[in-house]
């Protein structure tokens, strides 16, 4: 598991936005910042009965299931702790329906994680976690 972080030189916000505009707006940033590290987005927010993917990318030759976790405090373990297992299989179910869509299957799938961190008193953090899970 390879992680990246950046600290973004935006200003700080005066006040947070509504949990659902820090979503959106969360999700904004992981494709900007996915694109800055290289990735090419291929989709948003795909819906299926078992679940919706938030992005799915290309990082070179791999197709990459990207879950954009957001936090706006550390009380219940920061983004990263957000992701269960019963999260994982509903993110390992959508890829599958995905896949199931594509014409030719990628030979390289990977799971990444984009955590956006609120709880600082500036910008927002983000750590891109690259292999964040596999799929047994």
């Amino acid at each position: 598991m390879s992680s990246l972080t950046n600290r973004w030189p935006w200003p700080a916000r005066k006040s947070p936005p509504a949990r659902q505009q820090l979503g959106a707006h969360a999700e904004a940033l992981a494709q900007r910042f996915l694109c800055l590290h290289g990735y090419t987005i291929e989709a948003t927010n795909v819906r299926f009965p078992v679940g919706e993917l938030d992005v799915v990318a290309w990082d070179g030759q791999t197709l990459c299931f990207v879950e954009v976790r957001s936090a706006s405090s550390d009380a219940w373990g920061g983004p990263l702790a957000s992701i269960t297992d019963r999260k994982r299989q509903r993110l390992i179910r959508a890829a599958r329906w995905y896949l199931k869509r594509l014409n030719a299957l990628p030979e390289e799938i990977r799971f990444d994680v984009v955590a956006v961190d609120w709880s600082g008193p500036d910008a927002p953090h983000l750590e891109l976690v690259r292999s964040a899970f596999e799929v047994d």
